[in-house]
């Protein structure tokens, strides 16, 4: 009887519309590592060996994920814990002899502005790395891409490419407020890269902060841009980040668990 009743409470629920994660602001972290080999002028082919590995995803907070092997290692890490829940991003790839070692992080967050009167700020980008290759100037990485979007997102991309040339040209109501693509120079030792992107708002706005990094190597070389890739508002002032929705497996259970304590209370009135 009981299941029965939470299950009838979860299909109400879900009829009813109390929650539906498509109403909700689209943000998370997603982070991934590959190793490749062999990589003579190009990597894989007939005999190639591949490995990979992910974590996170939309609606997701943090996500960290590493790989080790004999092509070579790499770690990549996101998390929204920045100024105003900013996305911070690290990534390094280290690879072997002949391999490929590459990793990424991305982060996305909405915003509302709320002030009283337009205004123009800042959002400001560094990016702190190191950069070394031995053969050709390609074997080494460290890239970052941010972008400021006009409106309400609706779908997590990790890819940077699909995301600015794809989704915000073809979804109504979005545009571009700026973007950065900031690259480290090779065999320059720790180096930090500034950018800044300038924004004018007006009350009422949404708008979405994208950001990405990859790092990587190619045949000894190497990318290391783990600490890190930062951002702050120069005026933070009526800025508020996105909400953060519950899950509607949570939604569900704490609502079906109340109706069950409902009846139990009941029946021990009773």
């Amino acid at each position: 009887m009981k299941s029965c009743l939470l299950g009838a409470t979860c299909a109400c629920l879900i009829g009813s519309g109390v929650f539906n994660p498509a109403q909700a602001a689209t943000w998370g972290v997603e982070v991934g590592v590959a190793t490749a080999s062999p990589c003579p002028s190009f990597c894989g082919g007939f005999g190639g060996v591949f490995d990979s590995s992910f974590d996170g995803g939309e609606f997701s907070g943090t996500a960290y994920t590493s790989l080790n092997n004999a092509w070579g290692d790499g770690q990549a890490s996101a998390n929204l814990s920045g100024p105003t829940l900013l996305p911070v991003l690290g990534a390094e790839g280290l690879s072997g002899p002949n391999s490929l070692a590459g990793s990424s992080a991305v982060g996305m967050r909405g915003y509302t502005y709320s002030g009283a009167t337009a205004t123009t700020i800042s959002l400001d980008i560094a990016l702190d790395g190191e950069r070394g290759g031995t053969v050709f100037s390609n074997d080494a990485w460290v890239e970052s891409n941010v972008a400021v979007i006009l409106g309400d997102v609706n779908a997590f991309v990790a890819d940077y490419p699909t995301f600015i040339f794809e989704v915000v040209p073809l979804t109504p109501g979005l545009s571009e407020l700026g973007t950065s693509n900031l690259s480290l120079d090779l065999n320059a030792g720790p180096q930090t890269k500034a950018d800044s992107i300038n924004l004018t708002l007006n009350p009422g706005d949404e708008f979405f902060v994208w950001a990405g990094i990859e790092a990587g190597g190619v045949r000894d070389g190497f990318g290391d841009a783990f600490n890190t890739l930062s951002m702050s508002y120069s005026d933070d002032t009526g800025i508020t980040p996105s909400a953060v929705p519950i899950p509607a497996a949570v939604w569900l259970f704490s609502s079906g668990m109340l109706v069950l304590v409902g009846i139990a209370r009941r029946k021990k009135a009773a």
